[in-house]
């Protein structure tokens, strides 16, 4: 009974293997893998609000918010991957770089590419995507008495995607990004201490250059 099962076992686990790579092939020959890195170009003219949330010592006083306003051009790279869930409509995880300034922020997000209009096979395609998720600071580095922290990131786009006879498809889109981050700084001596917080909402029109694999 004992050698029974041992070779009805061996005989499944052999059988696994070559069952797992068909359903493989399967997969991706139904739902093939695109890869879609793309190099942007960020503008907008930003407002920041800075607020301080308290102040100890022996002669507290409040703090009025104050304003600066700045036109901006930042840069941010990007690499979409995912699968055609059909041969319209593509999801996966979108993983980026922002410079803001200073700044450096990691934005990681669910994305979506979705064909909206293609008059002919093998043409260019009018695309449209989402990506929306949450940035990190794990590539940033702060000063001294200083600390940043991402927030959520949303960047809808419309573009075309030109194709190539090897298979790969030439990118450019046009999108908007809102991008959250928070600051902190700490301040103080044997005196007085106080913290300061200021919170930056980035609001950038985007122009993405790329390449789909």
């Amino acid at each position: 009974m004992k050698k029974s099962f041992i070779i009805i076992l061996m005989g499944v686990m052999s059988f696994l293997p070559s069952w797992a790579q068909e359903e493989s092939k399967g997969f991706f020959k139904k739902h093939p893998f695109v890869n879609m890195t793309e190099f942007s170009l960020l503008f907008g003219r930003g407002k920041f609000e800075n607020f301080y949330s308290f102040y100890r010592g022996y002669y507290p006083q409040p703090y009025e918010p104050t304003y600066q306003v700045k036109n901006h051009l930042n840069l941010s790279v990007q690499t979409f991957n995912g699968f055609y869930l059909n041969p319209k409509t593509a999801f996966g995880l979108t993983v980026g770089v922002d410079s803001y300034g200073s700044t450096i922020l990691m934005p990681f997000s669910a994305g979506v590419r979705r064909t909206l209009l293609q008059k002919k096979q093998g043409g260019s395609i009018l695309l449209g995507s989402l990506d929306a998720g949450y940035s990190t600071n794990w590539l940033n580095e702060d000063n001294t008495g200083f600390h940043t922290k991402g927030g959520i990131s949303i960047n809808p786009a419309i573009g075309y995607k030109l194709p190539m006879r090897n298979g790969s498809s030439w990118l450019i889109n046009f999108g908007y990004r809102f991008q959250r981050a928070d600051y902190t700084q700490e301040r103080g001596d044997d005196y007085y201490w106080y913290e300061s917080n200021e919170v930056r909402k980035y609001k950038r029109v985007v122009i993405r250059f790329g390449i789909e694999f």
